[in-house]
């Protein structure tokens, strides 16, 4: 049994699931990295631990100096664990979308945590990624940055791309993923495509986000929805729209059941981005049959867990709260 040094040798290397069941009726190969069982619980943990690293090296973070950044959680809680591991001080900035479960558990790994309102303008000043940026300036603290932080879709080039092309021994096919700030597509998307040219990377976005509208050139305007961590109201710097051959929408309610499919089809507990994802997959599975293709090997990031979501999609009272059909995703339950 290999002894590892610290916590941080125990991100990536995270499993390659074939699906059996779900999805099954498709004909294609379809398989899950599940990015969820990373130790912080997301494939954000890449990110977070690789740009602390590289601002190390760089001489932009000081021992003992503080960390900010603008989160929907995931990237916090990585960056929390890097922290504390490593000696600094962390502020995450979340806007109140954000589950009670998130804002908890940073609390716990020791993050101050400031809360913004819901559904502001990206140019409003108290906009969470602007109330993260004064805040770094103000403290004179390194700021992550992760939607501009080119380290971001490195680190996606450099472990995500390279790992999930030799799990599935080069016979990749197609990548789809979501799209928060765009590194996990555009890092390890722009990997596989230099491995294979043929390869197609496929956005899968929430309906509100304005990301699959502007890949289609077509006219957007973002609204709320109820997916966590992907999708925006802005293409992030970090989104290379160039690298993606589809993009696909998946409304609030198909995320949420196809999340809630996952578990009782595969034992796959997962959050709603990662619904959302396996969601896009069965549908391009569909475009792919009308297209009477061959059988295609399909890989679905499914980047964070169920856990995260106990006060939210996994909330009966919640569900009843946002207008969601709690019969509906309770029949899957039941099946």
């Amino acid at each position: 049994m290999q002894v590892m040094s610290s916590i941080a040798d125990a991100i990536g290397r995270t499993p390659m699931i074939r699906l059996q069941r779900f999805g099954a009726d498709r004909g294609h190969n379809l398989l899950a990295k599940c990015e969820f069982l990373n130790p912080g619980g997301s494939i954000k943990d890449r990110i977070a631990w690789y740009m602390v690293e590289q601002a190390e090296k760089k001489g932009l973070l000081e021992p003992g100096g503080e960390i900010i950044e603008a989160t929907a959680g995931n990237t916090g809680i990585g960056l929390a664990m890097a922290a504390a591991l490593k000696g600094y001080k962390l502020t995450t900035v979340m806007s109140a979308k954000v589950s009670l479960d998130k804002v908890n558990m940073l609390k716990a790994l020791g993050s101050q945590v400031v809360i913004t309102p819901i559904g502001l303008s990206a140019d409003h000043p108290d906009n969470f990624v602007n109330t993260a940026h004064a805040l770094a300036q103000e403290r004179g603290a390194w700021l992550a940055d992760q939607f501009n932080n080119e380290d971001n879709v490195e680190a996606h080039y450099q472990l995500t791309g390279p790992e999930i092309w030799e799990q599935t021994e080069g016979t990749i096919d197609v990548l789809i993923a979501g799209a928060g700030t765009g590194g996990t597509l555009s890092g390890a998307g722009k990997y596989l495509k230099e491995k294979k040219a043929s390869l197609k990377v496929v956005l899968a976005d929430p309906i509100g986000s304005v990301h699959c509208d502007r890949f289609h050139r077509l006219q957007s305007k973002s609204s709320s929805y109820l997916v966590e961590g992907i999708g925006g109201d802005i293409i992030p710097q970090n989104l290379n729209l160039q690298i993606l051959d589809d993009a696909i929408s998946i409304g609030d309610e198909e995320a949420i059941s196809t999340a809630y499919a996952l578990m009782k089809k595969e034992a796959l507990f997962v959050g709603s981005s990662s619904g959302c994802i396996a969601a896009a997959a069965l549908r391009y599975c569909a475009k792919l049959e009308a297209q009477s293709g061959e059988r295609q090997t399909i890989v679905a990031i499914l980047p964070d867990g169920g856990r995260a979501y106990m006060s939210t999609i996994y909330d009966d009272k919640w569900l009843k709260s946002k207008n969601v059909s709690p019969e509906k995703l309770l029949a899957w339950r039941n099946q």
